[in-house]
């Protein structure tokens, strides 16, 4: 898996991928979660190449978050939950383990997604504390204060 520039890797797990539609294909491989995409790659291709390219991973799943329109965790009676990504290209399912976690990083990581075109500004207040001596006791106060903190005289 090649990262982009500006691009960290938030969680990586081995997965079984389990696709509702025939173009999504289907087998173990590892599921990727990055600041900007999904990602599932598998070393397994399908089809007579198998033979040619053994050891060299195929990425059946290249998403970025702005494609995830939804996240949910299937609860079947029986067997293992499953986590449901709802893409604008698919609806996959992973066999993974913790799903709940893997549900909530991907919610996290889409809200912390930058908005493309929007400019960050970062704005710096300073402000100055001038200390005044009391002339009664010596102690030293805030000049806006008007008394004294040790002694409660005037400043």
């Amino acid at each position: 898996m090649l990262l982009h520039a500006g691009e960290s890797r938030l969680r990586s797990a081995y997965a079984v991928l389990e696709g509702e539609s025939p173009e999504h294909a289907r087998g173990p491989g590892v599921l990727y979660l990055t600041n900007q995409r999904l990602i599932f790659e598998t070393s397994h291709p399908k089809g007579p190449v198998r033979a040619l390219v053994r050891g060299a991973s195929v990425t059946v799943l290249d998403a970025s978050l702005a494609q995830v329109r939804n996240v949910e965790v299937r609860r079947p009676r029986l067997g293992r939950e499953r986590l449901v990504v709802e893409l604008t290209i698919g609806r996959p399912a992973f066999d993974v383990l913790e799903p709940d976690a893997w549900a909530s990083a991907i919610a996290l990581a889409k809200r912390t997604m930058p908005v493309p075109g929007a400019t960050v500004s970062t704005h710096v207040i300073e402000r100055q504390v001038v200390k005044v001596r009391c002339r009664y006791c010596g102690g030293l106060g805030n000049e806006v204060d008007g008394r004294c903190p040790t002694c409660g005289a005037p400043l």
